[in-house]
């Protein structure tokens, strides 16, 4: 009988702890759900113009990256446009995601100072936002795709985790983004910088198939490679994208937010003095 009333006690105490739980990732997702809004707003929400800006800068670096390697490089490669496309694309995720975290905390000062909720959202809601911007853009893939009459394929299906791999490096680089806009605040145009010079140092401009010997297999440790290919691979050769596409990059995020999150989360308590 004894032993009876223990397991149902502890049955109730796990449908007890399984309940609080499923309360935490409401509230939690309720919260990021709630930033992202404000965030929004702050961002996008006054005026069209910033909307639209950010909508076309996609299309306008397509152009000026196009006219600089079917002229001035004389590379084109297959369907270039398209193919800048796949790289411009993810890329002003990344971007923006990085500017929008550097000065994520700065943004959240009056909430910071008046409320009490869980800081560590804070990119991720900001990475959101730009996903929300960058979910548009996705128009410029359709129409490279229409213009230079590459139909879809099957490969398709791997979209969702091709995108999935680029959303989750954009989180991982924001949290590292989030700390140094807070600790460095001095260089974050210094910062911004070097992730505009990573592009350069991936196959954006051509794909990695027109780069050969040893700089290929060393631009295949550099993250934004193995996203810009995983694009192309779906969209512009019609097949699946290779293993390391989806690795390197999601590896790297995993382990910059091994790194980032605890430190975010010691770095969370101190931020009502930060922006104080």
């Amino acid at each position: 009988m004894h032993g009876v009333e223990t397991a149902a006690a502890s049955t109730e105490r796990a449908a007890d702890r399984i309940s609080r739980d499923r309360r935490s990732i409401r509230r939690r997702a309720e919260l990021l759900l709630a930033l992202t809004e404000s965030d929004l707003r702050a961002r996008y929400g006054r005026g069209r113009m910033r909307l639209l800006k950010w909508l076309l800068d996609p299309f306008a670096l397509v152009g000026v990256y196009l006219l600089l390697v079917s002229v001035v490089l004389d590379r084109p490669g297959p369907a270039p446009g398209l193919s800048l496309a796949c790289a411009v694309v993810p890329f002003q995720l990344l971007m923006m995601s990085v500017v929008n975290a550097m000065g994520a905390v700065d943004l959240r000062r009056s909430i910071i100072l008046n409320m009490s909720f869980d800081r560590g959202l804070i990119p991720a809601s900001g990475v959101l936002t730009e996903t929300v911007a960058f979910a548009a853009s996705f128009l410029l893939l359709v129409l490279m795709m229409g213009i230079y009459r590459i139909a879809p394929t099957a490969a398709l299906v791997w979209f969702p985790l091709v995108v999935a791999v680029n959303i989750l490096l954009a989180i991982a680089v924001a949290y590292i983004a989030s700390l140094v806009g807070i600790w460095f605040s001095d260089l974050r145009q210094f910062a911004i910088s070097f992730v505009r010079t990573l592009f350069f140092l991936a196959p954006g401009l051509v794909p990695l198939s027109l780069i050969g010997g040893e700089a290929a297999v060393l631009l295949r440790l550099n993250p934004l490679s193995g996203v810009f290919e995983g694009y192309r691979s779906v969209l512009l050769y019609g097949q699946r994208p290779a293993a390391w596409e989806l690795l390197v990059p999601a590896g790297f995020a995993v382990l910059l937010l091994a790194i980032a999150l605890p430190v975010y989360a010691r770095e969370q308590r101190q931020f009502a003095k930060v922006v104080s």
